[in-house]
């Protein structure tokens, strides 16, 4: 009886912990959609290989089932990139590219940018901006910051 409880605590126990990382990787990487077929891809925190490559994976299917033809790949709040994220994040700029999704970044740090640079990175298919409001206003979004009273 030991050995059943056990062994239905473990897999209950796994199945709960697999549900929680594929809540992580969503989270992680949302494409959130702001007018149109317009999105943006707001990256926060540390970005290391695993979750790079999750954001490789996951990015472009998200992208075409939500129609989305311009996504705003928002880098202001990555505090770190390594040459291997860097590389990650080009190639996904380049497999929107190939889908017909135009790519903007925005938030580069300039480490971020040198990172890029030495490895010989060509970020000339994709328009780049210093912040996310500048990337959307060159689009002719508009965004109205309300103030609270």
């Amino acid at each position: 009886m030991n050995h059943e409880f056990t062994e239905q605590y473990y897999l209950l126990t796994k199945e709960r912990l697999l549900a929680q990382q594929e809540l992580i990787n969503e989270l992680g990487a949302p494409v959130i959609p702001i007018v149109d077929a317009i999105a943006v891809l707001p990256l926060i925190g540390e970005i290391d290989t695993f979750r790079a490559k999750g954001i490789l994976i996951t990015t472009p299917g998200k992208c075409i089932s939500r129609n989305v033809s311009h996504l705003f790949i928002d880098l202001s709040g990555v505090t770190l990139l390594d040459t291997m994220v860097a590389h990650q994040i080009y190639q996904l700029t380049s497999t929107l590219n190939l889908l017909g999704i135009q790519s903007t970044i925005s938030g580069i740090r300039p480490e971020v940018a040198q990172t890029s640079i030495q490895l010989g990175l060509d970020f000339s298919h994709v328009s780049t901006h210093s912040t996310l409001k500048q990337a959307l206003s060159k689009q002719g979004i508009g965004i109205k910051l309300y103030e609270r009273k």
